[in-house]
């Protein structure tokens, strides 16, 4: 999979989680400052990704410090596919 795919579905998946109502995701903005992501709906968000992309995100890293960006899962994502 592209890494261009997988930013599309990551922007897809926030703006359903996200308190965003324009239609650019920016994925180098912070979660929770730009886009109210806590530390819940991140958790959700993630687990919503390891079955959208059939992947496992190790326990250890399901941090807000981990996965502040877009970018981040995005890279995360794209490593593990």
């Amino acid at each position: 999979m592209k890494k261009e795919e997988i930013e599309q579905k990551i922007s897809e998946l926030l703006k359903g989680r996200s308190q965003f109502n324009g239609d650019n995701i920016k994925l180098d903005c912070d979660l929770r400052d730009n886009y109210g992501i806590d530390s819940i709906a991140l958790v959700e968000l993630l687990i919503e990704i390891e079955c959208e992309f059939d992947i496992s995100i190790d326990s250890n890293l399901l941090t807000y410090e981990y996965f502040s960006t877009g970018n981040a899962i995005c890279d995360y994502v794209f490593k593990k596919l």
